[in-house]
């Protein structure tokens, strides 16, 4: 509501006088009277009335020496408010320009909210009343700073309607001053009173109040002597009044027996003639001395007759007591020699008596604290240290009182204490504890205590088992076997080391368990057990010998399937040793004749509910077809994947092996999964089927050969490929045998087998040795059927630069063990040639591999394939290998033969990887160059057509 909305719309005018007193507010009115008038009207008032502008211009006169802002404020006929006169000091002091328009309205917007509404009811009831306004109100500058206003108006008799003219002025100063002393007296915890110079009451604050029982307007007018009047003739009034006389202020303690009360009085001098009394309630403290006293003299009696080392220092003066325990305990003979020692050589490290200095005066005091002392002759014990403060009776003096107990065997004790328990919370193996208990002739065996890898193991806490026996833990048939043990290891008074099997929730563990005894006074009061879980080295003992045992009559039933000599036959022997090694529920073998898989061996469990098996196409979705098309094992876990109409009956897991491109054997389970192992030995057992049919398709083919061969080198070739396959039959069997071997002495710790070393050595290199060796025969066959025409080209598209990538992938491995950078280079674009993609695979690994061979550890290897023109592609292969004599460059390329020949040759190979090469490059239209330096390297340069 606007305030001067409601008034009389005659012509009002207000002068708002804000001062520092009664002074400035009666200079105020009395300046107002000629500077709250415009310059016209004190120009008419002068021409027509001499007396009255004599007047006017005294009081202008007057007030330009005065602090302050004039002005006049009205209220037009309208009710409108407004300004219409401002001094220029409104500017310095309110940070507003003094024109009059609007200026009202901007001086109550700078008037806190909180204080406006109280600022526009005083004026209006100024208004309405047309009596004398004064009012104190904050404002805030337009710079941000909050000033205080005193505000004082007086109305103008002589004006019609209603005109105010006053003076604005700065109070801030006074206001900030009231305020803090105000808080300060509010603030602080003693009773404050003071009395002008009359003696009466002028001010007594809340703690006062409380003191003395009574409220400050009880108080205030009244004389000290009246309220308090036991204090005549005492050391309060002589006290008081030499303040009164002297103006020093004094302090003092007295009790005062009005109030049974003793205080700690604090007189100061007041400027305006008075004084200021602080009092602070010290009987507490005056009792508790009183009984410090008493007690000292008990407590000094008791100090010298504990064994604790007790002790009272000053900040001043140090140790000014010590019983004879302390003396002692620190080393020295007498008192005198202890307080003449420095303080800080007691402390086994003297940074650590200046933090306990800070702790103490933090906390008041120490209680228990853990210090590393130091006696006279330079050794250490370790000592409880508890302190605390004590106010000297006099008051004038802090003691601090200690105590020191010496617990350097104790903290030893704790020491091995918490050793063992670290060790035996921290163990990695399992441990408990059992205590034993003899009875008659008997004992007895409870568990006390287990550590959290015995949770882990077992699943029982520490809790669980506390404080019952073996068997009601784990039954009575663990718990005799455990019983047993502990029995004898109590008897014998020596560890006993064991293996048990103990039942827990996943099923039977196997465990070899330590008992050792723990004797106190020569009996066995406790056994501790260390059980050591062995399960999967017991599984891998199993595993490992089952292994063996299906290696053994795998190796045992397939020297009858390596030579059998008829096609038939062979899928009856294979069945033999499915059931003599495996026995599946399902043993399948079938032959492939055309394009059509032929059962021929069938043995099953339930036949009865299967239908007879019969030859399906190639094309039909079986795991014998995928495994044929795979060229490996194949699993299906579920019969229902396979998209065919066969009832399996109960099996719902089958596993297909490929027999080459001949056949497949099918086993099969109702349930589960098969093992790894069984699924190597059957891979196995297909390629040894592999070999044998290979072999047979050969032998029929090498008899059709030398039935038909016109020319001796065709059955030369032909009889040399049967030699090569004949040696590699057996060679298989060498590799797979040492293969399995390398495997099965990996899992095995041969350390403990007491096999470290040799056996895993030899068993990778009669590995590798026989990997060569195949390579070589391999090499033998590929040039055989080079030699007699028996090798097929196809002519379909190859990707010459992505068959040097994956072949160079393929190497990076062995030139990177040797030492050897090896590096591709390719154009953007791929380099298409229409060639048979094997033959080409098969020359870039023979030079690659022939590069690495021959270059020395740092060397580098170079592959680049590029279109040398429309019609030819460049393969070329540079290396910084050791080089080719230029006489033996002629016969590089011949069957067998390498630059250096026989036993003490230095590098290994059967020489026919660059005769292979030489005859592939032939075939495909192509030819090749070499060059080559010895000590620098070789480049080979093979041209193909594109």
């Amino acid at each position: 509501m606007n305030l001067f909305h409601a008034l009389d719309p005659t012509h009002v005018t207000y002068l708002l006088v804000f001062g520092a007193g009664a002074v400035g507010g009666l200079l105020g009115l009395m300046a107002f009277g000629f500077l709250g008038r415009p310059a016209e009207t004190r120009r008419r008032e002068a021409a027509s009335d001499g007396p009255q502008a004599a007047r006017n211009a005294r009081l202008e006169a007057l007030t330009e020496t005065m602090p302050g802002v004039p002005y006049e404020f009205r209220v037009g006929p309208d009710g409108e408010q407004s300004i219409a006169f401002i001094g220029d000091g409104a500017t310095e002091l309110l940070g507003l320009a003094p024109e009059s328009d609007g200026f009202y309205e901007r001086f109550v917007e700078h008037i806190p909210e909180s204080h406006r509404g109280a600022f526009l009811r005083s004026v209006e009831e100024a208004v309405t009343t047309r009596s004398h306004w004064r009012h104190e109100v904050p404002f805030d500058r337009p710079d941000g700073e909050r000033i205080w206003l005193l505000g004082s108006a007086e109305p103008d008799p002589q004006e019609k309607g209603a005109l105010f003219r006053g003076l604005l002025l700065n109070i801030t100063e006074r206001i900030e001053e009231e305020r803090r002393r105000e808080q300060v007296i509010r603030r602080v915890t003693d009773a404050i009173v003071e009395v002008d110079a009359e003696w009466c009451f002028t001010l007594v604050n809340d703690q006062a109040e409380a003191l003395y029982g009574m409220k400050e307007e009880h108080l205030l007018g009244r004389t000290l002597w009246d309220v308090f009047p036991r204090t005549k003739g005492t050391r309060f009034e002589e006290e008081y009044r030499r303040v009164m006389r002297s103006r020093e202020p004094v302090r003092f303690e007295e009790r005062f027996g009005g109030m049974g009360t003793w205080f700690d009085i604090q007189v100061y001098p007041n400027p305006d003639g008075g004084l200021a009394f602080y009092f602070d309630d010290v009987t507490k403290r005056k009792e508790r001395e009183e009984q410090l006293r008493e007690r000292e003299e008990l407590l000094r009696s008791i100090t010298e007759n504990v064994s604790e080392g007790i002790y009272r220092s000053t900040p001043e003066e140090g140790i000014v007591y010590a019983n004879s325990a302390f003396v002692e305990m620190f080393g020295y003979e007498s008192r005198d020699e202890l307080r003449a020692a420095d303080p800080s050589t007691f402390y086994a490290d003297p940074a650590e008596r200046e933090a306990l200095y800070r702790q103490e005066d933090e906390q008041g005091g120490l209680d228990g604290v853990e210090v590393q002392f130091q006696r006279n002759d330079g050794s250490t014990f370790t000592g409880l240290l508890s302190t605390q403060q004590v106010d000297a009776p006099d008051g004038n003096q802090v003691y601090n009182d200690g105590a020191v107990t010496d617990i350097t065997e104790r903290k030893g004790r704790e020491r091995r204490l918490e050793q063992t328990e670290t060790l035996f919370q921290n163990a990695q193996d399992a441990l408990f504890l059992i205590d034993v208990r003899q009875k008659d002739s008997a004992a007895s065996f409870t568990y006390r205590r287990v550590n959290p890898v015995y949770k882990r193991k077992f699943g029982y806490t520490e809790e669980d088992v506390r404080g019952r026996s073996p068997e009601e833990v784990f039954g009575a048939e663990t718990a005799e076997f455990l019983e047993e043990r502990l029995q004898a290891c109590k008897r014998r008074r020596e560890p006993l080391d064991y293996e048990e099997k103990i039942p827990l929730e996943e099923g039977m563990a196997y465990f070899r368990t330590r008992l050792a005894p723990v004797i106190v006074d020569g009996e066995v009061k406790q056994i501790v057990g260390t059980p050591r879980d062995i399960t999967q080295r017991k599984r891998r003992e199993q595993m490992l010998k089952s292994r063996r045992r299906k290696i053994e009559a795998l190796y045992r039933a397939t020297s009858g399937l390596l030579s059998v000599g008829t096609r038939d036959a062979v899928p009856g022997r294979i069945a033999e040793v499915l059931q003599e090694v495996f026995g599946f529920p399902l043993r399948h073998v079938g032959l492939v004749e055309g394009e059509v898989l032929v059962p021929k061996e069938t043995v099953g469990e339930d036949l009865s509910r299967m239908p007879e098996p019969k030859a399906q196409p190639l094309s039909e979705d079986l795991v014998a077809t995928r495994a044929i098309q795979a060229g490996e094992a194949v699993v299906v876990e579920s019969t229902g994947g396979l998209e065919n109409d066969l009832d399996y009956g109960t099996l719902s897991t089958l596993a297909g092996i490929p027999i080459g491109g001949h056949g497949a054997v099918v086993v099969g389970k109702e349930a589960g999964t098969f093992d790894a192992l069984d699924l190597r030995l059957l891979e196995m057992l297909g390629g040894y089927g592999t070999l044998v049919l290979g072999r047979l398709e050969r032998e029929k083919r090498l008899v059709q050969a030398r039935e038909e061969a016109e020319e001796a080198a065709q059955l030369k070739s032909a009889m040399l490929a049967n030699m090569s396959h004949e040696v590699r039959t057996p060679l298989m069997s060498m590799i797979g045998s040492a293969d399995l071997l390398r495997e099965d002495l990996r899992e095995v710790d041969l350390k403990e087998a007491g096999l470290e070393g040799e056996p895993a050595d030899m068993a990778e290199q009669i590995f590798r040795s026989g990997q060569r060796l195949r390579e070589t025969l391999d090499s033998v066959l590929e040039l055989s059927r080079l030699e007699s025409g028996a090798y097929t080209l196809d002519d379909d598209s190859a990707y010459l630069d992505v068959v040097v990538r994956e072949v160079a992938q393929e190497l990076n491995l062995r030139a990177h063990e040797k030492g050897i950078q090896l590096e591709v280079g390719s154009p953007g674009a791929s380099v298409e040639a229409g060639l048979d993609e094997t033959a080409v695979r098969r020359i870039v690994r023979n030079l690659v591999e022939n590069a690495i061979k021959f270059t020395p550890e740092g060397g580098e290897v170079q592959v680049r394939v590029e279109p040398e023109d429309e019609e030819t592609a460049l393969l070329a292969v540079e290396d910084t290998g050791v080089g080719i004599a230029e006489e033996a460059r002629e016969d590089i390329f011949d069957a067998f033969k390498q630059e250096s020949e026989g036993l003490g040759r230095e590098y290994e190979g059967s020489g026919l990887g660059l005769s292979i090469v030489d005859r592939l490059t032939t075939m495909l239209g192509g030819t090749i160059e070499v060059e080559s330096e010895k000590g620098a390297g070789t480049r080979f340069a093979v041209r193909l057509p594109r």
